[in-house]
C-alpha cells in the first residue's frame, strides 16, 4: 500500500547539524525498505513561518467558526492530518525543541484540522500511525524530568490521535570526557534499526 510520510525537518544548523545525520539515514533506510512510499519534506528553517498574534488568530478563528477547513491558513494542518506516517527532527533546545518547530506545531494545531472537540472532551484525528522523533542533546538528559523535548512531541502524539510514538536520541554528544562520535554513531545505528521496523 503506498503510503505518504511526512517529513519536518528542524534541524537549525541545516548542514552543519548532527541531527540531520539521524534524519538522512532514516530517510535513506525508509527509501530503500519502502521504495513505494511518497515523502513530503518541510524544511522548517527555509519556511516563513508565523507565530500568532492577535489579528492572525483572529482571523484562524473566524475561519474555523466557519468550518472553512481549507483555508490556506490550514494547509500544514491538513498535510499532517493526511499523512501515514510522521518523521520528526529537531535537536534538544533550551530544555524543549527548537521555536520553528513549535510555531509549525502552533500552526496545524485546530479543532476540525487536526484534533476535535465534544461534550466527551478533545480527540486526535490525525491519520497517522506512528511519528519518529529524532533528536541529539549536548548533555546528558534521558532521564532528567527537565528533558521537555521528546516528552513535548509524545504528549503531543497522543493529542492528535497518533498511537506510535519512537524517539531515537543522541545523548551526551558535547561532554568533554564521553566519545560524542561513538555515541552518535550508535544513534545512526539505531535509527536504521527503528526505520526498517515501520511499516
Amino acid at each position: 500500500m503506498k503510503k505518504t510520510i511526512l517529513v519536518i525537518d528542524a534541524c537549525v544548523r541545516q548542514e552543519e547539524s548532527r541531527t540531520r545525520k539521524l534524519l538522512t539515514t532514516a530517510l535513506d533506510t525508509m527509501k530503500v525498505q519502502h521504495p513505494d512510499w511518497k515523502f513530503e519534506v518541510l524544511d522548517l528553517n527555509k519556511m516563513d513561518l508565523k507565530y500568532w498574534t492577535t489579528d492572525t488568530l483572529k482571523a484562524r478563528d473566524e475561519l474555523l467558526m466557519k468550518r472553512d477547513y481549507t483555508a490556506p491558513v490550514f494547509q500544514y494542518g491538513n498535510q499532517f492530518r493526511e499523512a501515514d506516517g510522521i518523521v520528526v527532527a529537531a535537536p534538544f533546545w533550551d530544555l524543549s525543541i527548537p521555536a520553528v518547530l513549535k510555531v509549525y506545531i502552533e500552526n496545524i494545531s485546530a479543532d476540525g484540522i487536526t484534533f476535535k472537540c465534544d461534550e466527551s472532551g478533545m480527540h486526535g484525528i490525525c491519520k497517522g500511525q506512528w511519528m519518529l522523533f529524532l533528536t541529539t542533546r549536548g548533555g546528558i538528559w534521558a532521564d532528567s524530568h527537565m528533558e521537555l523535548g521528546s516528552r513535548y512531541m509524545e504528549a503531543l502524539c497522543q493529542f492528535l490521535g497518533i498511537d506510535q510514538y519512537n524517539c531515537v536520541y543522541a545523548d551526551g554528544i558535547d561532554v568533554q570526557e564521553l566519545d560524542g562520535e561513538k555515541i552518535l554513531e550508535a544513534a545512526i545505528e539505531e535509527t536504521a534499526h527503528i526505520s526498517r521496523m515501520l511499516n
